[in-house]
């Protein structure tokens, strides 16, 4: 029988115990005996917005060659094996009792199926792994690599899908070059849904272009659509990129500090309260490629902000969520 998604009850404790969002990290000690870690493993797949089947650039904001990963041992320059056996030892020192495998950089359900079941299959041979965690487009979830991914929710995995969704709107996603519609973040979704798969959206705020109102949508309606979870982060310029360009014509300025807490507030005011919460920040980009903003990106430091602000208007998530 396939998971029922997210335990509601088990989120409104975390709200009556005083937090104003629903954090996944409070979510999953309430659900799990044992400490949980996500292992991020790359296997150098690649992207078909990079690799000419759609186009060669990529999206605006992303480098041409990809951003760095400072995670010791994620390098496609390992195997796979060593990825995960390495990081699972140091883990396990620090207590950690189970694992998903997060597949990260590139697009990880793109590409021939059997091979990608090859991949995931030696992730979940370890006895200590419970699930996967797979970051991908909208576009790149064939019928085939559903099927797969369906076949080990029936065996018991949770199966997350790590989706770059960025924004709900039409036009920002032509401008962002993500080539894709809008189309196939509805239908990932519901299909991942109707799998027993759950989702979590990856959600930039801050896009050239985008007004409030039409952030305000993208919560709401992704929020409609009964997505699992999100991560939400602002907009980094860093070098080498479309972007990059965009930001020395004058043609965009990335929001201060003030400015993000207060949107992201606002944003997720319009989230369903049923939606956990991964992250309100971005991993840590490294100095030396970015360009803008300047202020830090510490996701702790973030979030300790967004607490003091729902703290000063006396709200939290979903406060203005219409289902």
């Amino acid at each position: 029988m396939y998971k029922l998604g997210i335990n509601r009850e088990i989120v409104e404790s975390i709200y009556r115990e005083g937090h104003p969002i629903a954090q996944y990290g409070l979510y999953m000690k309430k659900i799990r005996p044992y400490k949980v870690f996500k292992i991020p493993v790359d296997c150098g797949l690649v992207c078909p917005n990079k690799d000419g089947t759609l186009d060669t650039e990529g999206c605006i904001f992303c480098p041409k060659m990809g951003r760095p990963i400072s995670v010791k041992y994620c390098d496609s320059k390992y195997s796979l094996k060593y990825q995960i056996e390495k990081q699972m030892e140091n883990q396990k020192k620090k207590g950690i009792g189970k694992f998903y495998i997060y597949f990260y950089p590139g697009t990880n359900t793109y590409g021939d199926p059997e091979r990608l079941k090859e991949l995931w299959d030696l992730a979940l041979s370890y006895s200590d792994v419970i699930g996967l965690s797979l970051g991908t487009r909208p576009d790149c979830l064939s019928r085939e690599v559903l099927d797969i991914l369906e076949g080990y929710v029936k065996r018991g995995y949770e199966i997350w899908i790590d989706l770059g969704i960025q924004s709900f709107h039409q036009k920002t996603l032509d401008l962002l070059n993500r080539r894709h519609n809008v189309s196939h973040i509805i239908k990932a979704i519901l299909e991942c849904k109707r799998r027993g798969i759950f989702v979590c959206g990856h959600v930039i705020l801050g896009l050239p272009g985008e007004t409030w109102k039409e952030m305000m949508d993208t919560a709401e309606s992704l929020s409609r659509l009964g997505i699992d979870a999100l991560k939400i982060y602002p907009l980094v310029v860093v070098k080498d990129t479309k972007l990059e360009e965009m930001y020395w014509r004058g043609e965009y300025r990335t929001l201060d500090r003030k400015q993000y807490i207060k949107l992201l507030c606002d944003f997720l005011e319009h989230t369903s309260p049923y939606v956990l919460i991964q992250r309100v920040s971005k991993d840590k980009v490294p100095e030396e490629i970015t360009v803008s903003p300047e202020w830090k990106l510490s996701r702790l430091a973030i979030l300790n902000d967004v607490i003091t602000e729902f703290k000063r208007r006396g709200t939290r998530q979903g406060i203005y969520f219409r289902g």
